[in-house]
């Protein structure tokens, strides 16, 4: 026991690192809790909004936005709430199949546009209006781009958190580096 009060004692380093992989650790874990959290809220919010017959397909959009859910889970939300409501799970929602199919099928007809850049998307479905013959393959072009898009994303969103971490890192050891060479430093006295 004394040994190891000794080495916390004696190596402010080691705690700093103890402290610090506690805290690294600790993040993916916040990071799903908040993420889980959104999730539950963005469906409670829609579940009411169904339930007093104020969602128009359109706000679909707003409120994913609001509650940062990508395309994915709004569908993936819309499907569990429309196997709720037929299962009768939620009261509020026992009736409300039909509104919730129209909104699964709006939701997935606009679905390969939504990852696109805005003026790509509007680009997109202009010309898929203006040359009906090529609809299916102008989603099929927008669904690749989607996809390639959001990798991107993805991609680049990894690499600034691998920046931001690898930043830290090196300003820590620089710290520690620092507090390492004023500890060994003689003391006057």
């Amino acid at each position: 026991m004394t040994d190891i009060a000794h080495l916390f004692g004696s190596s402010i380093g080691v705690l700093l690192a103890l402290l610090i992989g506690a805290f690294g650790a600790m993040i993916p874990i916040l990071k799903d809790w908040a993420e889980s959290n959104w999730r539950k809220r963005f469906k409670e919010q829609l579940g009411k909004a169904i339930a007093n017959e104020k969602l128009e397909p359109e706000d679909l959009g707003h409120l994913a936005e609001r509650w940062n859910q990508d395309r994915r889970s709004v569908l993936s939300t819309l499907r569990s709430m429309l196997a709720e409501s037929i299962s009768g799970e939620i009261d509020t929602l026992k009736d409300k199949s039909a509104k919730l199919r129209e909104l699964i099928k709006w939701h997935s007809e606009r679905e390969p546009f939504a990852e696109l850049p805005e003026n790509i998307g509007l680009q997109l479905n202009t010309m898929k209006t203006q040359f009906p013959a090529s609809a299916s393959n102008i989603g099929q072009l927008a669904t690749s781009m989607s996809e390639l898009y959001s990798s991107n994303k993805a991609d680049l969103k990894k690499q600034k958190l691998y920046s931001f971490w690898g930043f830290l890192v090196g300003i820590l050891g620089l710290l520690l580096s620092v507090a390492s060479l004023y500890l060994a430093l003689p003391t006057k006295g």
